[in-house]
């Protein structure tokens, strides 16, 4: 993967993660600084770099719909005692 398909998908993926540059820095140990730096392609990140971010980013990121289905049904009857 060369460094500009790299920048793409980084910053897809970040983005469908809902996570900020400074979080992914977080998660990665790697720099806010180095991560604008990548995902705006004015710096190279080593392929050991790339592999560190993008196994962070497809952790966060998921291809699958989630659905949350609650079902509570509550029945009172009144009572007179």
């Amino acid at each position: 993967m060369n460094n500009l398909e790299f920048a793409l998908e980084m910053k897809n993926k970040r983005l469908a993660s809902g996570l900020s540059q400074g979080e992914l820095a977080s998660l990665t140990h790697v720099s806010r600084y180095s991560i604008n730096r990548f995902e705006n392609g004015k710096a190279n990140a080593s392929k050991e770099t790339q592999n560190i971010i993008l196994r962070c980013l497809n952790y966060y990121v998921c291809d699958k719909p989630f659905y949350l289905l609650v079902d509570y049904l509550s029945v009172r009857f009144p009572t007179t005692d």
